[in-house]
């Protein structure tokens, strides 16, 4: 159950420094928030951030690609590529790469999500909310703990924690056989190993400063990429011919400081984070031999963040003032190879098209034709923040502001070659290049405001109003340079020929492929209300958003995918929760609704204005109850939710919907002393819905959300 809570995590004592940096209890924070308990965490089976999805209002993560991925969506917002929507900060530090957002939760102790634009106090990249978890602490009482779990599809989930003196040590392994099954290699598509280490150390001694040192180390190896091709309204199995998959290696290693004087207390936090992967993909997702790509990152950051603010927050001033620094360094290698079948559709049939049958045609004898492209990237930030609240009796005022900078390089160097020949004219073959290499760079400055009103009108009850702004960074299309290679190669293929097209060079040039920061401002009137067990929160909001960032496919049979932003759009909605904990007994209620729709896009072929922006849900629904009934010393707890989601547009002339669909899930835990047996699932509905749609090479394709799955286990308390 989700619930609205001031509890002890929440507050910032000298002893104890929270994933959140604002300092009040949630029930004032004058936004919607929503919290899960590692006592719901548990109950509920949470292991990943997908599962928050319909739980958390409006929130969509769905399951599908690999770790890679990381989609989120929320209030009209988010993008499959890139910059993220939501921020992520793991016992307070950011994690910059999104890439590094889809890791199992070891040892998570409680998960908080502030919804809505951040950017004051968050910067970018959290135009949808914040998501802070707090993981397993050295004062924690019952950290040591075993776990194992077995289920469909051959899956394991296994692990433990244990804490001695400051430090507690968590580790847990994932495995499985997958789920999809590519029918062309007559195996799963979609199988996944990993494993995950988290290391903290904590000292929080009373009337000495507070220090933690948090190291997190990931490492996984999977396939994924369950695409089925559409034929009409047929969805076709999933059968390709090349291999894909995905592998990972994310460390992050960071530290936080507190220093409480009598008047003044300070935080420090630093990091350094890094990311090794290697993605391949048969971009084609078809038995023919048409293309393939590989990419593969070394990404390397570091983070600082400085704040101050009075150390007694009780009385009616309460500023917080802050500097935040970044550095991120990318060396991508993202190499396409064109192999049998996609030189002879791609590159031959177009080129001999343009050519009179009684002149000749064009022949190349490469199986395969390799398109480099290799890139390195290097973006850099800096923000001041101040933030103030005032507090006049019933009623606190906030008020806040942040001055952003940030700025982002990317040199290319790309190059296409191959062996062609003229039949009948040339007696042999002819060796062809074409390279393409430079730099490209921008800085952007942003100024993020923030005010807020918030009045306590009664016990328990609060009314909130805010209005607020939110960016996501900018960046470059690194996967459409295969499209401009395509398209240089094909015209200087011609040239050497002395054939001269009656078309652009190139479709897109390296300048197109830089895209603009999208900027939200947030509108929104809230209320809350705790009495007992019983929590409730609704807030109704509107997000209008310029230069909105949409993920596009190029028409015709061009093979990239390029981030473009949109003219104009706004997202109304309302979003509520409510929740009631008894000692037996719980419920919970959340439901989103989100209207969002282009009020200016055209992309130069069609006007989408008016349109419903795609990828987003209209409504999502959460409604979950448990149980817990004593069977003598011991306890059952039964556990059930209905989660719902859609319709959604999957594109922006709305003729590809995915319709409104439920699923179930469930868990039954027998808890003993020292042991809990518990079985658990999934889409116990075997609900068949899609979980993302796309374009490629002219094609249609859609990935299905996880069939049902259940796993049984035990847990052990040492």
């Amino acid at each position: 159950m989700l619930t609205i809570s001031a509890g002890s995590d929440t507050l910032i004592p000298p002893a104890r420094v929270t994933a959140l940096k604002e300092s009040m209890p949630l029930s004032m924070i004058p936004a919607p928030v929503s919290r899960i308990t590692a006592e719901e965490i548990g109950r509920s089976g949470i292991y990943r951030q997908d599962r928050l999805s319909s739980r958390i209002p409006g929130l969509l993560i769905p399951e599908y690609g690999a770790s890679l991925t990381s989609t989120i969506y929320i209030r009209g917002l988010g993008s499959r590529m890139d910059n993220p929507v939501m921020g992520l900060y793991i016992d307070g530090i950011p994690v910059l790469d999104k890439n590094a957002y889809d890791i199992d939760w070891t040892a998570v102790r409680s998960a908080t999500m502030l919804r809505g634009p951040q950017g004051t106090l968050y910067g970018r990249n959290t135009m949808g909310g914040v998501l802070a978890l707090r993981t397993l602490s050295p004062t924690d009482r019952d950290g040591k703990q075993a776990y194992l779990g077995y289920g469909t599809a051959n899956s394991v989930r296994a692990g433990g924690s244990v804490i001695f003196g400051k430090n507690a040590l968590s580790v847990s392994l994932r495995h499985t056989d997958g789920f999809f099954r590519n029918e062309y290699k007559g195996k799963a598509c979609d199988p996944y190993n990993g494993a995950t280490l988290r290391w903290k150390w904590e000292r929080s001694d009373e009337g000495r400063p507070f220090l933690s040192n948090t190291l997190s180390v990931s490492a996984s190896k999977e396939g994924g990429f369950a695409y089925g091709k559409l034929d009409g309204e047929e969805l076709l199995p999933v059968s390709y011919d090349g291999d894909s998959g995905y592998s990972r290696l994310s460390i992050i290693e960071g530290m936080r400081a507190r220093f409480a004087g009598e008047k003044i207390a300070f935080d420090f936090s630093g990091s350094v984070q890094a990311l090794l992967d290697d993605m391949r993909m048969d971009q084609d997702y078809t038995p023919r031999s048409v293309f393939t790509l590989q990419q593969k990152q070394k990404n390397a950051a570091a983070t600082f963040e400085a704040l101050a603010r009075k150390a007694d927050e009780t009385g009616r001033w309460a500023p917080l003032s802050g500097v935040f620094l970044f550095g991120r360094y990318n060396g991508m290698s993202a190499p396409v190879s064109f192999l049998r079948d996609g030189i002879e559709s791609l590159i031959l049939d177009n080129a001999n098209r343009n050519i009179p049958s009684q002149i000749g045609f064009l022949e190349i004898s490469d199986n395969e034709l390799p398109v480099a492209s290799d890139f390195r990237i290097t973006s850099w930030g800096a923000a001041l923040f101040h933030e103030s609240a005032f507090t006049f009796g019933k009623w606190r005022l906030t008020a806040g502001l942040r001055l952003d900078y940030e700025g982002a390089v990317m040199d290319y160097d790309c190059l296409a070659s191959l062996h062609y020949r003229f039949n009948p004219t040339m007696v042999s073959e002819k060796a062809f290049s074409i390279p393409y290499d430079g730099s490209l760079g921008h800085s952007r400055f942003q100024v993020l405001p923030k005010l807020s009103v918030m009045c306590n009108a009664s016990e328990g009850l609060f009314i909130y109003a805010n209005s607020t702004k939110g960016s996501r960074a900018g960046g470059f299309n690194t996967q459409i340079f295969s499209d401009i290679l395509q398209n240089l190669m094909m015209n200087g293929l011609m040239n050497d020929l002395g054939v001269h097209l009656d078309r652009p060079t190139v479709s897109v040039g390296a300048s197109n492929t830089r895209y603009d920061p999208e900027v939200a401002w947030n509108y929104e009137l809230g209320t809350r209300y705790s009495n007992g067990g019983f929590r409730s929160e609704i807030s109704v909001y509107q997000i209008n958003v310029k230069d909105q960032q949409l993920t596009v496919f190029p028409p015709g049979m061009s093979i990239g995918r390029m981030m473009t932003n949109a003219g104009k759009s706004r997202s109304r909605g309302v979003e509520t929760e409510a929740g009631w904990h008894g000692e037996k007994f719980h419920t919970s209620l959340t439901y989103s609704f989100c209207d969002a729709r282009f009020l200016e896009y055209n992309d130069g072929n069609n006007d989408y204005s008016g349109n419903r922006v795609p990828y987003v849900p209209e409504h999502t629904l959460y409604a979950g109850a448990g149980l817990s009934l004593p069977v003598g010393e011991n306890s059952l707890e039964i556990d059930a939710a209905l989660k719902g989601t859609g319709p959604i547009s999957w594109n922006e002339t709305g003729t590809r919907l995915e319709p409104w669909y439920m699923t179930l899930e469930g868990r039954i835990s027998f808890k003993m002393t020292k042991y809990d047996l518990y079985l658990e699932g999934t889409n116990l509905t075997g609900t068949k819905a899609g979980a993302f749609y796309f374009k490629s090479v002219g094609n249609e394709f859609l990935a299905l959300a996880r069939p049902r799955s259940i796993i049984a286990g035990i847990q052990i308390k040492l």
